[in-house]
């Protein structure tokens, strides 16, 4: 079910959704010019992970596949030679099938504003960017409205390959503060098109704050009772934690200070001019503050369509 909260995020990307698609007609004046520009986009993803549940002990570590859809409509507005601003406003739906308490629905807007720096195509640019979003969650306990905020500063070598060193800090507040999450991270991308058809992409990040983790109770229970040493019970008898059966009965949730080195790659193939497949893969290794370590990979096959 919905929330109530998500449902004018909803009607906005709708209406931007629907907007996009209609024809121009003569005498619809500047307003019908401005919708015009709106451009829309529809992604689904699946995905099989490793250590979905970011557990620590390897026996109890959870693996499963997700799926994901998601909608992005935005519109682009040149300010003057030098500055662009973008509108957007997206939605995303993932599905568990094996665990669907982590089933959710997040819809936001964000806005962006692009300063170039020369001319011509390899000209740098610095982006600013900001976004507001709702998390509908099967999990009450993880709803909540999430802010980001980002700067990117963009390079293109050549007419192939591209850079961008970019910085990003992300908050979400939810109703209980083992969901809490106050993360900032500084990132590499680069972006090489390899062939009119092909492209390849990657990128190095390095994230610090707070995540969420999770065990089962069997673990966690020797944890918070000194089973594996004073220093890990007085941390994790410290921090919000809560029962929350993610991953079967009796699981729990805890959210803890870490650091995170994250890394992708894709191969991405061109079909035609508005549509594309592409194979992703995904690192993710995240030290806890007592050295607790949570690795998770994924690999993953999407269609993306630009209408």
């Amino acid at each position: 079910m919905t929330s109530p909260r998500l449902l004018p995020l909803l009607l906005a990307i709708t209406a931007s959704l629907a907007v996009a698609q209609d024809e121009p007609t003569p005498g619809r004046g500047t307003a019908a010019s401005w919708l015009e520009g709106i451009s829309v986009s529809t992604a689904a993803t699946a995905s099989w992970v490793d250590n979905l549940s970011r557990t620590s002990y390897a026996p109890t570590r959870v693996d499963a596949d997700t799926y994901e859809l998601s909608l992005e409509a935005s519109r682009h507005q040149q300010l003057d030679a030098n500055w662009l601003l973008e509108l957007g406003a997206e939605a995303n739906w993932l599905k568990v099938p094996d665990y669907d308490l982590m089933d959710n629905l997040r819809a936001g807007v964000r806005l962006g504003l692009q300063r170039k720096f020369g001319l011509g195509p390899l000209a740098p640019t610095l982006q600013f960017s900001g976004g507001l979003t709702y998390k509908d969650a099967r999990l009450a306990a993880d709803r909540g409205w999430t802010t980001e905020a980002g700067i990117r500063l963009v390079k293109r070598l050549n007419p192939s390959f591209k850079l961008a060193l970019g910085g990003q800090w992300l908050e979400h507040d939810a109703p209980s503060s083992t969901f809490d999450l106050q993360q900032r991270s500084v990132s590499l991308d680069a972006v090489w098109d390899l062939t009119a058809n092909w492209r390849l992409s990657g990128s190095v990040s390095r994230l610090s704050g707070r995540i969420v983790a999770n065990a089962a109770w069997s673990v966690w229970g020797q944890a918070i009772g000194g089973g594996f040493g004073p220093r890990v019970a007085d941390y994790y008898n410290a921090i919000p934690w809560s029962v929350t059966n993610l991953y079967g009965s009796g699981w729990v949730s805890y959210n803890v200070e870490a650091n995170a080195n994250l890394w992708s790659l894709n191969l991405a193939y061109a079909v035609s001019e508005h549509s594309s497949v592409e194979l992703r893969y995904n690192d993710a290794y995240v030290i806890n503050h007592v050295d607790i370590r949570y690795p998770t990979e994924s690999w993953g096959l999407g269609f993306t369509h630009r209408f």
